[in-house]
């Protein structure tokens, strides 16, 4: 070996080229961990939308026929928060026969409520339906 490439007696340590791949390592490293972590805020933000739609469609619905009369046919409306509702409420097909002539003095409705959120680019939805008995009026009519 010449003197030139000989080591320095007692001189120990990373050359300049190690420390700088250390550094790329590191950063890639810190970089993939980051977007985990961004990805699960993301995840926790479209849970608690979903969370808060959930119990936004069953208050309303709880309070269907309840707050209001329940009447056939569609309605909505705006929620604080940016959410949308609709409601669509229609008669439920059922065979009169099977009751044997009686008059029950409800009527089965099909009730379909829904509730959006979100902007053009990622519309979101949340959907609930039942089946709901509405009270016949003497006169014909639904309450």
């Amino acid at each position: 070996m010449t003197a030139r490439n000989k080591p320095i007696p007692g001189q120990k340590g990373f050359s300049l080229i190690e420390i700088l791949v250390a550094f790329a390592i590191l950063s890639l490293s810190l970089g993939v961990i980051l977007r985990i972590f961004a990805g699960g805020g993301h995840i926790a933000a479209t849970a608690d939308e979903y969370s808060r739609a959930i119990l936004t469609a069953e208050s309303l619905m709880a309070s269907l026929g309840v707050e209001k009369s329940l009447q056939p046919g569609q309605s909505g409306g705006e929620i604080p928060g940016g959410y949308r509702w609709t409601v669509n409420v229609t008669p439920y097909p059922f065979d009169q026969s099977l009751l044997g002539g009686q008059k029950i003095g409800f009527n089965p409705f099909w009730v379909d409520l829904t509730v959006e959120w979100g902007d053009e680019n990622d519309p979101r939805a949340f959907n609930l339906k039942t089946l709901r008995l509405i009270p016949e009026n003497p006169n014909g009519g639904f309450n």
